[in-house]
């Protein structure tokens, strides 16, 4: 069954190109593989807009009208083109201008091809400048970044780990498994190490060494001399209070003789 001639509106085209998209049916496993680029997400679901726009929303509805045909192929147009000036800063980011061109407009160009020539796209490119000073230095590299997918899963770590800073290289290599320590944190466990083996060794010379016997025996020796002293300390308090006690009875043997005589 032929579908209606109806003109779309502008508001009617820009609702079927710039939409938010949740499934990707157009996209055949194994035919646009070279142009799927999965190091770059950004990229890769540029390229699966593109095929789903493309194959389902312009290439199905270009055989029922001419006019149809040409509004839908300047708004898929349209909407690329401002997709590339977001990746690209409209050209102006040699990195991504350069990834872009080979997967993007390359993919454009096999859907261009694999098409009859009545329902052809032909690409509409409308540069404009991007100011300067928005532009990163990063962004001209042409170097590509590889992203290493063995990488192990990263730990969450303490704010300031060093891995959490820019990359300064453009090879990405995969972060430590493990958090790492601070410098503090290394010096507090260096201390308590020392410590402890000081500890050890010392209970180690007092129990088993000569130098420990000889310690011992000393203060064995000392706190017998002490007990000594105090012994002998205490028997002389003794003597004494005896003595006194029998000076205190002379007196009083004194007095009372004294007082019986007179």
């Amino acid at each position: 069954m032929a579908k209606p001639e109806v003109s779309l509106k502008e508001l009617n085209y820009y609702k079927i190109f710039f939409k938010v998209r949740h499934q990707f049916n157009s996209v055949v496993d194994g035919k646009y593989d070279e142009f799927l680029y999965k190091e770059d997400q950004v990229l890769l679901n540029i390229a699966l807009y593109l095929l789903e726009n493309y194959n389902a929303d312009y290439v199905l509805y270009c055989g029922t009208s001419t006019d149809e045909c040409k509004d839908r192929c300047n708004f898929l147009n349209t909407w690329l083109n401002e997709k590339k000036s977001l990746y690209t800063s409209n050209g102006k980011c040699t990195h991504h201008n350069a990834l872009w061109e080979q997967y993007i407009e390359g993919l454009w160009k096999k859907l261009e091809s694999d098409e009859e020539q009545g329902k052809k796209c032909n690409r509409v490119l409308s540069p404009k400048e991007f100011p300067s000073k928005w532009i990163f230095s990063s962004c001209n590299n042409s170097n590509s970044v590889k992203i290493q997918h063995s990488c192990p899963d990263i730990p969450v770590c303490a704010v300031g780990d060093p891995r959490t800073a820019s990359l300064q290289s453009q090879e990405h290599s995969c972060p430590p498994a493990n958090c790492p320590t601070s410098s503090s944190c290394k010096g507090v466990l260096t201390t308590t190490y020392v410590v402890f083996g000081i500890l050890l060794f010392t209970m180690y010379l007092l129990r088993f060494s000569s130098v420990g016997m000889k310690i011992n025996n000393l203060i064995r020796g000392r706190k017998l001399k002490g007990r000594n002293v105090d012994n002998e300390t205490n028997e002389s308090f003794r003597n004494n209070d005896h003595s006194n006690m029998e000076s205190l009875d002379r007196r009083f043997h004194v007095i009372y003789n004294s007082l019986q005589n007179s």
